[in-house]
């Protein structure tokens, strides 16, 4: 695993732009990933991280077979892994970076994605939280998840990434069964704990718990509405 002074040297000369969205309408961050993402793979020493929230909405992985009818306008996708909910209350982070200038390949940047957001839900009072990878790649709380990860890869660079349960409608999952298991598996901080969140106060979390666990030093905020408004960084 690379370590953290490895993160600290790799990022030292790259340009990170963080994005911070609301409830934002899936299609259309889809559009603006895969604009980022060209960017990145032109400009290597320019990388992206979006810290959001989904209306309700279904993705399909590049594994996904079976589809329930009662899931309504299922999105194709390039990520790994099969079909999966987003909706208000998840917080997803989209990671655009360009591997080859950080010198990493997409298990390093999965390990630092899921010690960040471990940190923030241990601090929220989640325990026995761990990382997998594999068939049960994401976050998990002894034999319920509570995050998934789901990246692709387009020449160099990144894109999409994780989502983290803090308070969704959990009763979403029972449409699907979550990168092949029952939905009965998935849960959440609030499921956990009992208590819910400020959602915009752990989108601030999750993205101070990057900044310190990528080592990232060079970076600038920014919300996802200015960054729609404009063609280009």
């Amino acid at each position: 695993m690379i370590s953290e002074e490895d993160w600290r040297s790799n990022f030292k000369d790259t340009n990170i732009l963080i994005l911070t969205g609301g409830i934002e309408p899936y299609q259309k961050i889809l559009k603006l990933q895969r604009e980022i993402n060209n960017w990145v793979n032109e400009n290597e020493r320019l990388g992206f991280i979006l810290v959001l929230e989904h209306n309700d909405v279904y993705t399909c992985g590049i594994h996904t077979e079976h589809l329930d009818n009662r899931i309504p306008d299922p999105v194709r996708v390039e990520r790994g892994g099969s079909i999966t909910y987003h909706g208000p209350g998840q917080i997803v982070v989209y990671y655009i970076l360009n591997m080859k200038h950080l010198r990493t390949n997409i298990l390093g940047i999965i390990s630092q994605a899921h010690r960040s957001e471990i940190d923030v839900i241990e601090n929220l009072g989640v325990r026995g939280v761990e990382s997998r990878l594999g068939k049960e790649t994401g976050i998990w709380v002894g034999n319920r998840k509570i995050g998934s990860t789901g990246f692709a890869i387009k020449i160099n660079s990144t894109l999409h990434g994780t989502a983290l349960n803090i308070q969704p409608d959990l009763q979403k999952f029972s449409a699907i069964n979550p990168c092949g298991f029952d939905w009965s598996i998935m849960t959440s901080v609030q499921n956990e704990t009992g208590k819910t969140h400020n959602i915009p106060q752990v989108k601030n979390k999750i993205i101070q718990e990057i900044i310190k666990n990528f080592g990232i030093k060079n970076y600038q905020k920014k919300s996802l509405s200015e960054q729609l408004s404009e063609t280009a960084p």
